[in-house]
């Protein structure tokens, strides 16, 4: 770590330091700083921060698939049990006992910007509770991803779904934590700043929580907007007020570095004024969270925190959980599927929600729109509308179909228009009693949707493709596809539907199953993102696609690059609204233009170009997304 001050002050800081205490809930001079995502790409193992007293609780990032367990930790962890997919880490697990030793709660969190996410019912909360003791804390699971070494709790980071189950899960597993005095437990959450909270909102009126990270960044409220805007008093006013625990406390989520975040950070002397301004004025305060701890460790901000935090130390308040009425569910316990829940879209309200509407229309034999295997296609006229929060609204049209499948020099032309929100929102869609279960027997050309994601039948049985956080999958004609929005007013169909098999004289030979993504998920600088790429035709050594650039939470205006890898013989010539520049297959593409809305967080581009040989998808997994 490197720290720009003078040797002396260096040796007096570091001995400061140097002694570990342990961890007290009950202050306001708590460090706690999420592990896992090696965001600064420079992440070491878990024990090399554990070794100082910067930091008081370490959040293990993340957990970002349940209720089927997935684990993602980047560089600290990439073993798996023999036969699973699930992490085994040893060497964490190691660090978690040491970090425990210097007195730091060490707790895992669930959720993040983008995963598969959520629970179906109350009873799917609870259950998986018990599944979270087994595998983290004093239980019994064959497999436990940490082997011998107990959490000291568990963080919900939900950004996306419902919020069905959640209240649920916590009332079961402090049912578990009581039963274990040997040790304290916690429950923590990390919402977004504007109150109330899209995702736990419900959650945090109707459960236990012992401690609250606000993320005071990537949002109008953050830190940069302190004090205008800054809004720690509506948390402060919730803790006291509306808290089943009147004693939480109310973390100020921080970026640890100005590349963490899209927006919100500040530097050590601003952070200092407004958690002495906070210290003053709110009895809720429980500390600083940084996002991330090896943003925070590089650029020296945790040093400076260490240092505000420690000269306003105060502590206080009983943390007890008082008795809840909790209906304990056992291990054995199974919960029959059911057909699908619908989730209304929380916190989006009158001139908030925007339509955003897409309609395709094909009159030729060109590659559906299909999330699921682009090998198959639509020779009829289809149409498929859907809404997404905070997006302008846009209409696609192809035309010049018929031209492009008779010459290699056409082009299909687009046509992209904004259109104002009609603020009409359609009536719910009733639900199919056919709900494709993952492995159940289904016929052959077979695609659908469940509450956990899109399904293909692949060899007489249901293979599913979980959604991302945030998203429902959607049957519309022949498209089935996963999207943001939860469709305001549209209820997600669990139905099943044939699919037409790709007749043998087309050259589109790429196919989008557990082989080949068509989509790619990542977080750069604090902005989580998905590209989605839809060939649409490939013909006489032409070919169109669709590439659908889409933001979770962090909008975004017209200062962004995204840049694919092409397969070898192709080139892309022509991009609606957008300008590229290629090296090779290498090719980077920026909007051309004014910006239609400084705060939107998706972009539909119209791609064209040549290729050589059949056609084949852009590898996926090297696409990436920046702002410029």
């Amino acid at each position: 770590m490197r720290v720009s001050v003078a040797s002396g002050m260096a040796i007096v800081l570091a001995a400061s330091i140097a002694s570990a205490a342990t961890f007290d809930v009950s202050c306001n001079s708590n460090h706690a700083s999420y592990y896992g995502q090696n965001s600064a790409r420079n992440q070491k193992p878990l024990g090399e921060y554990c070794k100082d007293a910067v930091e008081d609780v370490i959040v293990l990032a993340f957990m970002d698939g349940f209720p089927n367990v997935l684990l993602n930790f980047a560089n600290a962890c990439e073993t798996t049990f023999e036969g699973s997919t699930l992490l085994h880490c040893p060497a964490m697990a190691k660090d978690i006992k040491f970090c425990q030793s210097k007195g730091k709660a060490v707790i895992l969190s669930m959720g993040g910007a983008s995963g598969a996410y959520g629970f179906a019912s109350e009873s799917d909360g609870a259950v998986f509770a018990n599944t979270v003791w087994d595998m983290f804390f004093k239980g019994n699971a064959s497999r436990r991803p940490f082997d011998d070494a107990v959490l000291d709790g568990i963080d919900l980071d939900i950004e996306g779904g419902g919020s069905t189950g959640y209240a649920a899960f916590i009332n079961q597993l402090r049912s578990h934590y009581a039963g274990d005095t040997s040790k304290p437990y916690y429950i923590a959450a990390a919402p977004q700043c504007p109150f109330p909270d899209a995702y736990l909102g419900p959650t945090l009126d109707s459960a236990w929580f012992d401690m609250v990270f606000v993320q005071f960044y990537n949002n109008f409220c953050g830190l940069n907007a302190y004090p205008s805007s800054f809004n720690f008093g509506d948390w402060d006013a919730w803790a006291k007020n509306k808290s089943i625990n009147k004693d939480v406390k109310i973390y100020i989520g921080a970026p640890g570095s100005p590349s963490a975040a899209s927006s919100g950070y500040v530097d050590g002397a601003a952070l200092k004024t407004i958690y002495n301004s906070v210290r003053s004025n709110y009895s809720s305060l429980g500390g600083i969270m940084t996002w991330d701890v090896s943003q925070a460790r590089t650029s020296g901000l945790a040093t400076s925190i260490r240092a505000m935090l420690d000269a306003g130390k105060s502590c206080g308040g009983s943390h007890a959980p008082s008795p809840t009425n909790t209906t304990s569910v056992s291990t054995s316990t199974s919960v029959a599927a059911t057909s699908s829940s619908s989730q209304t879209a929380p916190g989006v309200t009158g001139t908030d929600t925007e339509i955003y509407t897409i309609t395709t229309t094909a009159t030729e034999t060109i590659t559906s729109v299909s999330t699921f295997v682009s090998t198959y296609q639509t020779s009829r006229t289809f149409e498929s509308t859907y809404t997404l929060y905070h997006t302008t609204t846009y209409t696609y049209t192809q035309t010049g179909a018929s031209e492009l499948a008779h010459s290699s020099n056409s082009s299909v032309t687009y046509t992209l228009s904004s259109m104002a929100p009609t603020g009409v929102v359609p009536s719910p869609e009733p639900l199919s009693a056919q709900c494709p279960v993952r492995g159940a027997p289904c016929a052959e050309l077979t695609q659908g949707c469940n509450d956990v994601g899109y399904t293909l039948c692949l060899g007489g049985r249901w293979v599913v493709y979980p959604c991302l956080a945030g998203t429902k999958c959607y049957l519309f004609g022949e498209i089935a596809l996963c999207d943001w929005g939860l469709l305001h007013g549209r209820r997600p169909r669990c139905d099943v539907q044939p699919i037409q098999k790709m007749p043998s004289k087309s050259t589109v030979t790429a196919s989008i199953d557990a082989g080949s993504e068509h989509r790619a998920v990542f977080t750069t600088k604090g902005i989580s993102s998905r590209i989605e790429y839809v060939p649409l035709h490939a013909e006489h050594g032409r070919f169109s696609a669709l590439v659908k650039l889409q933001t979770l939470r962090a909008p975004f205006g017209n200062n962004w690059v995204l840049r694919l890898e092409l397969p070898a013989g192709q080139s892309i010539d022509h991009v609606d609204h957008g300008l590229t520049v290629a090296n090779g297959t290498s090719i980077a593409i920026q909007p051309n233009g004014p910006a239609k809305s400084a705060t939107r967080m998706f972009v539909l581009l119209a791609v064209s170009g040549r290729y050589a040989g059949p056609y084949r998808m852009p590898d996926m997994a090297k696409a990436s997304f920046a702002l410029a």
